[in-house]
C-alpha cells in the first residue's frame, strides 16, 4: 500500500487531476444510477467498466504524449496515430461488452467512459479544490 501511495505523489499533476475527476464523476453517477435504475448490479458493473476504461485511456494518453515528446516528428505522429487507434479499440471493446452481456449495462458503460471528458472540463476545479489539498500544496 505504501508503494502505491508513493507512486501517487510522483504522478504528474494533470494526470492525477483527471483520475480523481473520473473517480468523483463515477461515484456521483453510481449513486444517481442506484437510485434510478432497477438492475443495480448491472449498472454498477457498467460504471466500473466505463470508469476503468476512462482511467486506462487517461494513463495511455499521458504515457503516449510523454514518449512522443522524445521522438522526431514523423515517428511521433505515427506513434500517436497507433496509440489513438488502440484507445479507440479499447473504447469500442468496453461498449461492445456493455451491449453484448446483460450483466453489464450499456448506458452505464458509456456514462463511465464520459467521465474522462467531464474530468478534463473540470480539471481546473479538481486541481484547486481537491488534488492540491490532498498533496498539501497551495492554500
Amino acid at each position: 500500500m505504501m508503494r502505491w501511495m508513493k507512486r501517487t505523489w510522483e504522478i504528474n499533476d494533470t494526470l492525477l487531476d483527471l483520475i480523481v475527476g473520473c473517480l468523483i464523476y463515477s461515484l456521483i453517477f453510481e449513486a444517481v444510477g442506484l437510485a434510478a435504475v432497477g438492475n443495480k448490479a448491472s449498472w454498477t458493473m457498467g460504471i466500473l467498466l466505463g470508469t476503468a476504461a476512462s482511467i486506462g485511456l487517461c494513463v495511455s494518453m499521458y504515457k503516449g504524449i510523454d514518449s512522443c515528446l522524445d521522438m522526431d516528428p514523423v515517428h511521433a505522429e505515427r506513434s500517436m496515430t497507433v496509440q489513438s487507434i488502440i484507445r479507440f479499440m479499447v473504447m469500442m471493446g468496453a461498449a461492445w461488452m456493455g451491449a453484448r452481456f446483460s450483466m453489464i449495462s450499456f448506458p452505464a458503460v458509456i456514462t463511465g467512459m464520459l467521465g474522462l471528458k467531464v474530468s478534463a472540463h473540470l480539471h481546473m476545479y479538481t486541481h484547486v479544490y481537491i488534488t492540491n489539498k490532498l498533496r498539501r500544496k497551495g492554500r
